[in-house]
């Protein structure tokens, strides 16, 4: 069965694993003594607000004090994440974690060359109206982790809670 805990345990070592590579492949330049990572992420929300502490933990437990967050909360308002993010890019951060789809696409619109990891972002490629390629890459600088849980997922799991269903309905919404 799922769990939470271990669900926002594994996105954030994923996006903590993401980063590094992200970082070691911007280019040739040695290593850094320390980075600065900007979080911009549209609202608080429960679980919003785990998904950016654990990306934290977990790039603090592999940086230690080399990295340094710049974490800001666009209050819901998506023209709020374009001037976050921008500001990010003015100040030249080494990364650009964004959570949420609006984080996303406004750290897109910013810069083409600062490494952007999205998490709580359902389908990178349709919110980006751009075509994957099969290994799941975008061809630009995004990458990271995914919300959307197959269906086949949802249905073993009502299948696990609840063997003697006979109908079931799974309300989604793709605002």
């Amino acid at each position: 069965s799922w769990e939470e805990p271990k669900m926002k345990k594994t996105v954030s070592v994923l996006l903590a694993a993401v980063l590094l590579l992200a970082l070691a492949a911007c280019g040739s330049a040695p290593a850094k003594d320390s980075y600065t990572v900007g979080i911009c992420q549209l609202v608080q929300h429960p679980a919003l607000d785990a998904a950016t502490q654990g990306f934290k933990d977990a790039l603090t437990a592999k940086l230690g004090d080399a990295v340094v967050f710049d974490e800001q909360n666009a209050q819901g308002d998506s023209a709020t994440c374009s001037v976050i993010a921008t500001g990010f890019v003015s100040n030249q951060y080494d990364l650009i974690m964004a959570n949420a789809t609006p984080a996303l696409l406004a750290a897109v619109s910013a810069t083409d060359t600062i490494p952007i990891l999205g998490t709580s972002v359902t389908d990178f490629a349709s919110a980006l109206a751009v075509d994957a390629a099969a290994d799941g890459s975008l061809g630009m600088n995004v990458s990271g982790t995914s919300d959307g849980v197959p269906a086949q997922l949802y249905a073993d799991c009502v299948m696990e809670l609840v063997p003697d269903a006979k109908k079931v309905s799974i309300l989604y919404c793709s605002a």
